[in-house]
């Protein structure tokens, strides 16, 4: 509006040259001069407010995510956003009830409302919903086990009410020219029985990816670290109730080691942490190196 008027002020400084008196020059000039004085600052105040906006998107990304849920130093459950090197920052599910704080959940089955007989890339990238049953992808999980040290905690719930864990003290997954496989797994301790020992060093296997040839994925109608099969299929068939027909013995979300292979669990979670409390301390530092609380 304001430069709306400066044009017609200098239109009329024009028109007064040819017809208006002195005075009338005078004053059509002194409003240009004030309009353009109006618009001076304005634009300064414009070019503050833009480096104001400038700095303080460079200091939020200098700041950038926790790059755990242990880092993160939440007590509640809920989902919070992570950062690890060689990805962008991405959405996981904190949970601080079943074994302590700090773990990030990897895998939820607990109604049935997801279908996992899913295909290798979407194993890969992951799917679900956080809040529900989800995978959190292959992808993901292997730049998270590659930037620290991890631990694993299997959470499994039967149809009676009971509960029982397996803990294992390392795990890691490799990288995707490997299929990414169950790398590392260390020591197990729990009272659910060991049953993913037998899959250590195994590549994840889907229906439509088996490096291994032996077909498991699509015999237990799952997808696993499958050796020649298993002992556990945690992202096997949803099964209500648990019992099934023994002629579909370990198709459903089996851990054999507590009640055999003819039993779904009516939930399974599957869940990491940092092994110990060092990016917690990284964390701290990097935020007060930037003078951030």
């Amino acid at each position: 509006m304001e430069l709306c008027w400066l044009c017609i002020s200098i239109i009329s400084v024009g028109f007064h040259l040819s017809y208006g008196s002195q005075s009338s020059l005078e004053v059509a000039l002194e409003k240009a001069e004030g309009l353009l004085s109006s618009l001076r600052t304005q634009i300064e105040e414009l070019k503050q407010v833009y480096g104001e906006a400038v700095a303080q998107n460079k200091h939020q990304e200098a700041v950038g995510y926790p790059s755990s849920c242990l880092a993160a130093s939440t007590n509640t459950n809920g989902v919070h956003t992570i950062q690890v090197p060689g990805l962008e920052p991405f959405p996981v599910f904190c949970d601080t009830r079943l074994a302590g704080s700090g773990w990030t959940v990897i895998q939820r089955r607990q109604d049935g409302s997801e279908n996992f007989y899913r295909s290798w890339s979407e194993y890969a990238q992951g799917f679900g919903d956080l809040s529900g049953e989800f995978f959190m992808g292959l992808e993901p999980l292997h730049f998270l086990t590659l930037a620290e040290p991890y631990e694993l905690f299997v959470h499994l719930e039967d149809f009676y009410g009971g509960t029982r864990y397996a803990r294992y003290e390392d795990f890691v997954i490799g990288n995707a020219s490997a299929s990414y496989p169950l790398a590392v797994l260390g020591k197990y301790s729990g009272d659910a029985g060991d049953s993913l020992s037998y899959q250590k060093g195994m590549p994840f296997s889907t229906f439509d990816h088996d490096d291994l040839g032996h077909g498991c994925a699509m015999t237990y109608v799952g997808a696993w670290w499958y050796d020649d099969c298993q002992f556990s299929n945690l992202n096997g068939q949803y099964v209500d109730g648990g019992r099934y027909e023994a002629k579909l013995s370990g198709r459903g979300i089996c851990w054999m080691t507590w009640m055999g292979y003819d039993y779904g669990y009516k939930v399974s979670q599957m869940m990491i942490r940092p092994k110990c409390s060092n990016s917690i301390q990284r964390q701290r530092q990097r935020r007060q190196s930037l003078n951030f609380n």
